[in-house]
C-alpha cells in the first residue's frame, strides 16, 4: 500500500514537470522553451514553416502593451499556435543575448521570425500593435522578402543584412555541433559581408577550438576594438569574458609564468608602456626561448637569448606602442626548446 501511494507521488510530480517545464501556454498559443541552438541544431524537429522570437525585458512597458493586445485578438493567436513556433525570451543587460547580438539590435519589444530553415525573415522593434504584428505575418506569408519597420544600423540593403546574419548563425550552429570546418568557411563568408563584434567573436572562438592560436588573437583584437557606446552595451558581458585569462589556451607545465596576462589598465595614445613576464626553468635542463611571434607590429619584443638554467628565472619584456584609442589585446607566442607547444601571452588595456 506505501509503495502504492509513493508510486502516485511520483507520477503526479512528472505530471507538473511535463506540463510546465517544457512549453508556457497563453490562452490558445504555445511558447516553447527552448534556446535558439536547441531548436535550429534540427530544423528536421520544426514542425511549422515558420520560427516567431517574442524577445522582451522585464519591466518593459511597450512589451506589456504588445502582449497584452496581442492575446486579446483571438485570430491573430490561431494564425500564429497554426503557423509558428513560437519563442519567448527574457533578456538581461547583464547576460549573453544571443538573437540581439546576431542581429546586432537592442530595442525592445523585439519579434523576430525565421524560416523553418533559418532564414531571417522580419525583424520588427520597438511599440508595436496587434495589427502591426498581423500586417507582419501577411507580407512573411506572402514572401514579400525581408520585412522591417527599420533599417539595420549597419545600413546594408537587405540581401546583405539576411545574408550576412545567415551565415553568422550557421557558424554559430556549426561551432556548437563540433563541425569546425564548415564553422570556419561560414564565418569567413560572414565578416566578408561585414564585420562587426558578433562573428568576429564567433571567429575567435572557432580558431581557438582549431587551436590557431594567432587567428585566434587577430580576431579578438578585431572584436575589441568594436568600442562604441552601443558595441558596449551590448556586448559588455562577452568583452568581461573573453579579456580575462582563460586556462584552456596550452601552457608548457614545465615552466611556471608569474602571470601569462598583463593589464595595463587606461593609458594614454601618447606614452608607451612597458611590462615583463618573469618565468622559472622547472626542467632538470636548461631551455631556450627559439623564437617569439606577435599580433602585431605595435610592440617591440626582448627576451633572454641566452639558456634559462634549472630553477632559474626567465625574462619576456613587452614594449607597447599605442596605435589607435580604444579597448586592446595583443598575443605573445613563445617557442621553447626541445618542446612543440605555444606559449601564449597577453597584454590588455584602454587606450584613451
Amino acid at each position: 500500500m506505501i509503495l502504492f501511494v509513493r508510486m502516485k507521488e511520483v507520477i503526479y510530480i512528472l505530471f507538473i514537470l511535463l506540463c510546465f517545464g517544457c512549453v508556457r501556454h497563453h490562452s490558445n498559443i504555445v511558447f516553447e522553451n527552448k534556446s535558439f541552438e536547441e531548436i535550429f541544431g534540427d530544423t528536421s524537429l520544426i514542425d511549422k514553416d515558420h520560427v516567431l522570437f517574442f524577445i522582451r525585458m522585464k519591466d518593459c512597458i511597450s512589451c506589456d502593451l504588445l502582449q497584452e493586445d496581442a492575446f486579446n485578438d483571438r485570430k491573430l493567436l490561431q494564425r500564429m499556435s497554426d503557423k509558428y513556433v513560437c519563442v519567448e525570451q527574457y533578456v538581461d543587460l547583464n547576460e549573453d543575448k544571443f538573437i540581439p547580438q546576431l542581429l546586432y539590435e537592442y530595442s525592445f519589444p523585439m519579434i523576430v521570425v525565421f524560416s523553418k530553415s533559418g532564414m531571417l525573415e522580419a525583424s520588427i522593434i520597438g511599440n508595436r500593435t496587434a495589427r502591426d504584428l498581423t500586417l507582419m505575418l501577411d507580407k512573411i506569408e506572402a514572401y514579400r522578402g525581408f520585412v522591417s519597420n527599420s533599417r539595420n544600423r549597419f545600413a546594408l540593403n537587405d540581401t546583405c543584412y539576411v545574408g550576412l546574419i545567415k551565415k553568422t548563425m550557421n557558424a554559430f550552429l556549426a561551432l556548437k555541433s563540433e563541425d569546425l570546418g564548415k564553422a570556419k568557411d561560414e564565418i569567413e563568408a560572414s565578416i566578408e559581408i561585414q564585420p562587426y563584434f558578433y562573428n568576429l567573436y564567433i571567429g575567435s572562438q572557432i580558431y581557438k577550438r582549431l587551436g590557431d592560436t594567432i587567428r585566434f588573437t587577430e580576431y579578438t583584437d578585431r572584436a575589441l576594438k568594436m568600442n562604441d557606446r552601443f558595441d558596449n552595451l551590448l556586448y559588455n558581458s562577452i568583452k568581461e569574458k573573453i579579456c580575462a585569462p582563460t586556462e584552456e589556451l596550452d601552457i608548457v607545465t614545465s615552466i611556471s609564468f608569474e602571470k601569462t596576462i598583463h593589464d595595463f589598465g587606461r593609458i594614454s595614445s601618447e606614452d608607451n608602456m612597458e611590462c615583463s613576464f618573469l618565468f622559472k626553468n622547472n626542467n632538470p635542463f636548461p631551455i631556450i626561448i627559439e623564437s617569439i611571434k606577435q599580433s602585431c607590429d605595435c610592440m617591440e619584443i626582448i627576451w633572454d637569448t641566452k639558456p634559462v638554467l634549472p630553477q632559474k628565472i626567465g625574462t619576456v619584456k613587452v614594449i607597447y606602442k599605442p596605435s589607435s584609442k580604444g579597448v586592446f589585446m595583443k598575443g605573445i607566442f613563445l617557442t621553447i626548446s626541445k618542446s612543440n607547444k605555444i606559449i601564449p601571452l597577453h597584454i590588455k588595456g584602454v587606450v584613451i
